[in-house]
């Protein structure tokens, strides 16, 4: 019996484990442009929750692994909770309820720009896991799936 398809599927097909990493990288690179000039608001949207799942199904279409999936979610998430607060600590604009708190499920807030990073470091690494585990878990199975679905038609 051999391990050769669990393999694939949890580290990725050869070079196709670090196309998850790439993709969060772009997007990341797209997504922070974009708030810094204003144009993006990286609030508690579900634009935000769509743009990871749909990423989590692309790459389980295209065999890239769960782990590498989950843990490229995992950065995304945490850079999600950081980058806001971050810019308004390094450009000074920060300020209670402002574009630059980190993304919150519950009405409360910190006093400084220095309390809010570490706070968004904080849910980031803690509720960063939970959404990465959740949403890529379930995209990556939707489009390894949908990938079986299409090769036996």
């Amino acid at each position: 019996m051999s391990t050769r398809p669990a393999r694939t599927h949890l580290f990725g097909n050869g070079s196709r484990g670090a196309l998850p990493f790439v993709a969060v990288g772009a997007l990341i690179g797209v997504l922070s442009a974009g708030f810094v000039v204003g144009i993006v608001d990286l609030g508690v949207s579900l634009a935000v929750g769509g743009v990871a799942l749909a990423l989590a199904v692309a790459s389980g279409a295209a065999r890239g692994g769960l782990l590498p999936t989950v843990g490229a979610l995992w950065i995304f998430a945490v850079w999600w909770f950081v980058f806001p607060p971050m810019v308004g600590l390094l450009t000074g604009n920060w300020e209670t309820g402002s574009r630059y708190t980190y993304p919150r499920f519950l009405d409360y807030g910190y006093a400084s720009a220095a309390a809010e990073v570490r706070g968004g470091i904080e849910q980031g690494v803690t509720n960063g896991v939970v959404l990465a585990a959740l949403l890529g878990t379930g995209g990556y199975l939707l489009g390894t799936v949908g990938a079986w679905i299409a090769v036996r038609r």
